[in-house]
This record gives structure tokens, C-alpha cells and sequence, in this order.
């Protein structure tokens, strides 16, 4: 009995120290920011019917190449919102990236059937999308996973609110076609002025950024076939955000 008693603490001690092998920070303009935020919660407010769209590194700090995949666990729900991911090694030489949208992610906890090798001190990007479709807040977590141990998770707590923001309600934004094949049309109506339209890859790597104004045509012939985001900001504050297919 003594043995058993002693193996056992052993495997739930294991389980505990699997915990600390990965960092999570924010990824903005093609590299990580700030501190580690594993096992907190990340908060954003935002109008009704907006797509936030938020990048976040998983860098390995073990000592030995890890294989990791996503789980997303929806803690609230609110009707009518759904969400997507992406998840990939950063660099990703091979285009290992892979996106999963909302059709695709339908049990609650879903996780993502792509492992990526994460060699170490090396990291994964991880892109997660909310779509909201009227008031309320709605939390998801994602766990980082290796094999059937979850290692770290970073929450995410999106709150919509109705009239949260009036000048960014009268802004809308389209780009088209989707997907999109040479060239990407973006559209901004609203409150006038010049904007700075932002499309980072899957991974969040900034693909392209320039002002624009009304109307503004993108040349993604040399685009990788893929998932990207296409956001549009002014003055440094987010707009809105559009996903768009290039498919060649």
C-alpha cells in the first residue's frame, strides 16, 4: 500500500509541475509584448457586432521540444456570439498554421486536432476571434495542451455593450471579394478621415500596413493562400476588424 501511496504522489505531483513549461504573452506588430499573462484573465470592451480578433504567443521554456495543440473551453456563453482560432508555430517555415472557424469548433470544450512542434525557446502563435452579436460577456479559455496534459491557459473575457462607443459605431468597414484572389478591396464609411489599414497572417505577423482612406485596394497576389486579418484603425485605436480568405 505504502507503494501505491507513493506512485501516486509522484503522478499528481508530475501533473502539477507540467504546469510553467510554456510563456504567454501578447503578439502586436510581428512580436510579443509585455509580461507573461498565462492563467489571467485578458479583458476586452468592445460595441455590439464587432469581431475581436487578439494574437498571443506560446513560447516554450522547457528544456525539451514540446508538442502542443488548443482546447477552447467557452466558461459563458452568449447567444448568437461564436469564435474561431488559429494556432501554428512562429516562425512557420512549413505553413503548419491551421484555422478553425466557429462551424468547425462546435463542442464545448472543442479542442484543435493540429499538433505543433514547439522546439525550445521557441514559440507558437495563437489567434483567437469573437464575433458579438448584440450586449453581454462571454469568457473562453484556452488551454494549451500536450498530449492529454493541459500545461498553461490564458482566458479571454469579451464584454459587448450597446453604445459602449458612439464614434466607433458610426464606422463600418468591408473588404471584398472574400476570398480574395490578386487584389483586396477595403472599404471604410463613417465618420470620414484617414485610417491606417493593418492585414497580419494567421500567426499574427503583419503582412501589410498603410494609411487609407475611403476606399482602399490591396495587392495580395504574393499573398501564401491562407487566413488573414484585416483591421482598420485610427489613431492607434482599433476600428474594425474583417477575416479574409486569399486562395490563389
Amino acid at each position: 500500500m505504502k507503494k501505491i501511496v507513493t506512485l501516486l504522489s509522484v503522478a499528481l505531483l508530475t501533473g502539477f509541475t507540467a504546469f510553467g513549461q510554456v510563456e504567454i504573452r501578447l503578439f502586436q506588430s510581428s512580436a510579443p509584448v509585455g509580461n507573461d499573462i498565462s492563467g489571467t484573465i485578458y479583458t476586452v470592451n468592445v460595441p455590439h457586432d464587432s469581431l475581436v480578433a487578439r494574437t498571443f504567443n506560446v513560447k516554450n521554456v522547457a528544456a525539451s521540444t514540446l508538442g502542443l495543440n488548443i482546447e477552447r473551453y467557452r466558461i459563458t456563453e452568449v447567444a448568437g456570439w461564436t469564435d474561431g482560432l488559429c494556432w501554428g508555430p512562429n516562425p512557420d517555415p512549413n505553413f503548419e498554421g491551421h484555422c478553425y472557424s466557429a462551424g468547425q469548433m462546435l463542442t464545448n470544450p472543442w479542442t484543435n486536432p493540429h499538433v505543433s512542434t514547439i522546439q525550445p525557446n521557441a514559440a507558437g502563435n495563437l489567434v483567437v476571434d469573437i464575433h458579438t452579436e448584440g450586449p453581454g460577456c462571454g469568457h473562453y479559455r484556452y488551454y494549451v495542451v500536450q498530449g492529454s496534459t493541459r500545461i498553461d491557459s490564458i482566458d479571454v473575457m469579451v464584454c459587448s455593450t450597446l453604445g459602449i462607443d458612439e464614434q466607433q459605431e458610426e464606422v463600418g468597414m468591408t473588404a471584398y471579394p472574400n476570398p480574395a484572389n490578386n487584389q483586396l478591396t477595403v472599404n471604410t464609411t463613417g465618420n470620414g478621415g484617414n485610417y491606417v489599414l493593418r492585414i497580419t497572417d494567421v500567426l499574427g505577423k503583419v503582412v501589410y500596413t498603410e494609411e487609407a482612406g475611403a476606399v482602399k485596394k490591396v495587392d495580395v497576389s504574393d499573398f501564401k493562400n491562407g487566413v488573414y486579418l484585416v483591421t482598420v484603425l485610427e489613431k492607434g485605436n482599433l476600428i474594425q476588424t474583417r477575416r479574409v480568405v486569399v486562395k490563389h
